[in-house]
């Protein structure tokens, strides 16, 4: 594929970089020579210096030749008009970035007067994780695949009789036919390694033929009484806070946002009617002492600032609540939140652009997928004859550590894969990524074992 980038911001060189592959052709366009020239040295793509919202910038690189336009600029004005002068120059299809909540009502509106074929929003997105983690974690998640035939059911370990202090490798002497895919701990997904032992409190993901699914689900107890979220604190008022805000009021839950600039609280106030709007400092922990930190069942940390979010993560987990979420956006601080003891984080950049890279990818080896708590991903993958994986065993394909293939549907059969295990044509590969590794393992995925050079 032929795409071009439009705004070489983080978003932007992230999305970019994940893109990089044998076939396709990134072309990057900012006005910064300075970004411009950093891309130029570090990835191997085309870097112009020039203006996406000029005709003569988009001609010059023939845009009408190109499969997609990504408009990720910090200016979503900018990002629209991008997108409509590539459509009206042939470029086949167009993302753009858009994060403003005034489009948000009116997004079909938008696309259809701009001629754009997908918006992303990241502050939706990330809040969406959000939402969904706090209202879902409760409930008995059940995921199809495979046309209904393939399911993921997400349990406790504690209601699976015997399988707490016992490792990965046993838990077919508990689970029957269902392999664990995936482990939440502490609000931390982790890698359902072979040596991994199954704690109490932690929530299973467990994928497998939908009558086994059905069996399993019928038969155990996963209602967890006093468990659901009533009331929420979120630090900062930025666009993350405001949807987030304003999805779990409509939920009937009870919200308190904290932000310091008393403009945003002003502007806050008039659109989010049943929310609380304290205008003030989320680092003052007397301040956060002062609205009873303590009696909130979640406390989210959406400041501009990873640092600030991190630290007061930390303080919140100190008092006790319950569920406590902080918002990054740099993937050099994995490593730093599992020493420091951070529970739960999601990474907006990570999650925007496994998002992107769907759209992008959509119909083409992919058949769905599905986040697990915003911080990894379960992909069904159907392997064709042109594929690089095709013919090689498992233990060729070289995967990223936070990779594994979960589960082989083979003729109507689902098969527990093993390292001799050979990929065929018409597999579906059930993969199992955190959102790190996502790029990656898309590079591994390219469907076609032609290589092309850059002249």
């Amino acid at each position: 594929m032929k795409i071009v980038i439009v705004g070489a911001g983080k978003l932007g060189l992230k999305v970019a970089a994940s893109l990089i592959s044998p076939t396709n052709y990134i072309t990057i366009i900012d006005i910064n020579p300075v970004v411009i020239q950093k891309a130029n040295n570090e990835m191997d793509v085309m870097a112009v210096v020039g203006n996406g919202l000029r005709f003569d910038v988009l001609n010059e690189i023939k845009i009408s030749d190109h499969d997609y336009l990504l408009a990720l600029t910090d200016d979503d004005e900018k990002n629209l008009v991008i997108s409509s002068i590539a459509k009206k120059l042939g470029c086949k299809h167009t993302i753009a970035r858009l994060r403003d909540p005034e489009y948000s009502k009116q997004l079909d509106f938008v696309k259809q007067t701009f001629n754009i074929d997908f918006i992303v929003n990241p502050d939706k997105l990330i809040s969406y994780e959000i939402f969904s983690y706090l209202l879902n974690k409760h409930e008995n998640l059940n995921q199809f695949f495979t046309g209904a035939t393939i399911g993921m059911l997400e349990v406790k370990a504690d209601s699976v009789k015997g399988i707490v202090g016992d490792k990965v490798l046993n838990a077919s002497n508990y689970l029957e036919k269902l392999l664990i895919v995936s482990i939440s701990r502490k609000g931390k997904i982790i890698i359902p390694k072979s040596h991994v032992t199954v704690e109490s409190g932690d929530i299973l993901y467990l994928l497998g033929k939908k009558p086994d699914i059905a069996k399993l689900s019928a038969s155990i107890h996963t209602s967890e009484d006093g468990a659901s979220v009533h009331k929420v604190m979120i630090m900062g008022g930025g666009k993350t806070g405001f949807y987030l805000g304003q999805s779990l009021s409509e939920a009937g839950i009870s919200v308190k946002i904290i932000e310091k600039n008393r403009e945003r609280c002003e502007y806050l106030s008039e659109k989010l009617e049943d929310v609380l709007i304290l205008h003030g400092d989320a680092t003052d922990v007397s301040l956060l002492q002062e609205e009873n930190i303590a009696s909130m069942d979640a406390f989210i940390t959406a400041t501009g600032y990873d640092e600030d979010n991190l630290l007061l993560a930390l303080i919140a987990q100190q008092y006790g609540v319950r569920e406590v979420i902080a918002k990054t956006s740099r993937g050099n601080y994995s490593t730093l939140t599992d020493k420091i003891g951070v529970y739960t984080t999601l990474n907006s950049l990570e999650i925007t652009t496994s998002h992107i890279l769907r759209l992008v990818q959509k119909g083409n080896f992919i058949a769905s997928s599905f986040f697990l708590q915003g911080q990894a991903e379960i992909f069904e993958v159907v392997i064709n004859k042109d594929m690089l994986i095709e013919g090689k065993k498992l233990k060729d394909l070289k995967l990223p550590d936070g990779v594994l293939v979960s589960l082989i549907y083979r003729d109507s059969e689902a098969i527990v894969p093993a390292g001799n295990t050979d990929i065929k044509e018409k597999d579906r590969l059930f993969f199992f990524s955190m959102l790190s590794d996502v790029p990656e393992l898309e590079r591994i995925l390219q469907s076609t074992k032609r290589r092309i050079f850059r002249i």
